[in-house]
């Protein structure tokens, strides 16, 4: 956007990030006159100062707010098991050890300064297909994947998705999903024009592409193991599936992602349609799979404290090649300034990679050792499956037109947020019904001085159950709440219910649940009166994931 002025002899361009010189400059033309003429126009301060306040909304140039572009193109860049920490810019720069001592991310680093990194970035669940499903509906996975009513996959016919939001805003929005989708609902009837179809978890295993048996793996790497002496000094489980191997020609689908998001993006800008697009990376789920360059560097490169392994670092980096290749695409397009690009992570990174065993492109084993690294989300604490913020707390960036460069906002927000947030970019007014859970970043976004996201709840909260072990967690302002619904194997020494200042305890070492018996009652009532109004189990059942029932009734049909 642009204001044309002439205040000095000749004609200029004032962008909107130029706003308060312009208003300098209109503030002089009138108080003293145009250069060029001989009598200055003279006014009082006073009547100056009441033109001034009438002008400015006029312009457009009130401070610290920018204007929304209207129908702008989306791009959504979802990333699999990447910790908060995992990545070489600061999650939060007041916190030195929020930066990977290891990994490297260029692109990602380049992402967060040119927009909004949000330091206080929530994935909807610390697993990642409840995460996906919540996304998209931009619903509570309480109020689905963990309801009670456990056919609640054969009715979302008329719910509400990203794009049938995007497309209800402006119905010549193109929608396309590459690459993960592990959601309990076609992506065509979700409102993509274009998919990947229905891949889960093995799309991006080298076991699920057919490279190698798993039982015929995991016998070779214990062979290898136990002929060549290999200590397990730090007790770490035996598992076949963090594998490492490379692949020139497209590790981990990372490129022919890319590759088919270029092609649709082009397709619809020749079209003059806006678009959204999601890449739903399967990196960096395991297996560790990357192009043999990287991991070679990483190889010989210095390890950190906290990570190490350089099979992850790896395939990271080739995720963050791939994120590169989108920006630079969307520069190369000409349509920057007209184009959101939103990065976050899914769920938190693993705790810990336990047993590595590396395969060559010959599929011959080669080595296998024992990861050492058993604390990788660190200050946070636990991850992936953990409902403490190692598990939940993720990588979330947004930039775009209108966004201010380098902002750091630490105001909690969630993928929830997605839906609302991207409806309001589109120009459109799409009705949120009291089941959307999040509220748009828009305002937050476009204008600094916004402090706040309106929801449906004051509250954040967190939930699974049914197929998996029941658990909970709520936050509000500094205090978060976690309540196990059940006996935890996992945690013999936890009690039922925990409370954490996660201002104060970032690493959720000090449980506050008897120094603050009124705010633990109060956030452990709003809880179960959620769960209680979603119809939400806390209870287990011996059922198979929404995801993997409608594929056996997709096979059946």
């Amino acid at each position: 956007m642009s204001i044309h002025r002439e205040v000095v002899g000749e004609s200029v361009l004032v962008s909107v990030s130029d706003k308060m010189f312009a208003v300098r400059m209109l503030y002089r033309a009138i108080r003293y006159g145009i250069q060029g003429t001989s009598i200055p126009i003279k006014i009082h301060p006073l009547v100056m100062t009441l033109i001034m306040l009438l002008l400015i909304p006029y312009l457009g140039l009130t401070q610290g707010k920018q204007e929304r572009t209207e129908s702008p193109n989306i791009i959504l860049i979802l990333t699999d098991d990447q910790g908060w920490t995992h990545s070489s810019h600061h999650a939060d720069p007041l916190i030195p050890e929020s930066r990977s001592d290891y990994y490297e991310t260029p692109n990602m680093d380049k992402l967060a300064a040119s927009g909004v990194l949000f330091t206080q970035g929530y994935a909807p669940n610390p697993i990642c297909s409840p995460s996906r499903n919540s996304l998209m509906f931009g619903q509570n996975g309480a109020r689905h994947i963990y309801n009670q009513d456990h056919e609640w996959y054969k009715k979302t016919a008329d719910w509400l998705t990203i794009p049938r939001a995007l497309k209800m805003a402006n119905s010549d929005y193109r929608a396309a999903h590459f690459g993960k989708w592990h959601i309990a609902m076609v992506p065509k009837e979700a409102g993509f024009d274009l998919d990947d179809g229905m891949n889960s978890n093995h799309g991006g295993e080298i076991f699920g592409d057919g490279y190698l048996n798993i039982k015929d793996y995991t016998e070779a790497a214990d062979a290898y193991i136990i002929s060549n002496n290999i200590e397990n000094p730090s007790k770490a489980r035996r598992a076949g599936k963090p594998s490492g191997h490379w692949d020139d020609d497209n590790a981990k689908d990372i490129f022919g992602i890319t590759h088919r998001a270029k092609k649709f993006m082009k397709a619809s800008i020749e079209d003059g349609k806006p678009f959204y697009v999601q890449l739903s990376h399967y990196a960096t789920h395991l297996s560790l799979v990357s192009q043999k360059e990287p991991y070679e560097y990483f190889l010989n490169k210095k390890t950190g404290q906290r990570h190490t392994n350089p099979e992850f670092a790896a395939m990271l980096k080739d995720l963050d090649t791939g994120i590169g290749i989108i920006m630079d695409f969307v520069r190369e397009l000409g349509i920057e300034d007209n184009t959101f690009l939103f990065l976050m992570g899914d769920n938190g990174g693993r705790m810990s990679l336990n047993q590595i065993a590396v395969i060559d492109q010959d599929r011959e084993l080669v080595h296998a050792y024992y990861s050492n690294q058993h604390d990788r989300n660190s200050p946070l604490r636990d991850g992936k499956h953990s409902f403490y913020e190692g598990g939940i707390r993720v990588p979330f960036i947004a930039s775009g037109p209108g966004i201010g460069a380098n902002r750091v906002v630490r105001i909690p927000v969630t993928g929830l947020d997605l839906l609302p947030t991207f409806a309001e970019l589109a120009g459109g007014d799409v009705e949120m019904t009291d089941a959307i859970d999040g509220g748009s970043m828009v305002p937050l976004l476009l204008d600094d001085r916004v402090e706040k996201i309106k929801r449906n709840s004051e509250y954040l909260i967190f939930h699974q159950s049914s197929h998996r072990r029941p658990r909970s967690a709520i936050r509000k302002d500094d205090f978060k709440l976690i309540k196990y619904w059940s006996k935890e194997a996992k945690y013999t020494d936890t009690p039922k219910v925990e409370l954490f200042n996660i201002r104060h305890d970032l690493g959720e070492s000090n449980n506050l649940i008897h120094r603050y018996p009124g705010i633990a009652k109060e956030l452990e009532g709003t809880l179960s009166e959620f769960l209680e109004k979603t119809h939400a189990e806390t209870g287990t059942r011996d059922i198979k994931g929404a995801y993997y029932r409608l594929m056996d009734d997709i096979v059946k049909e």
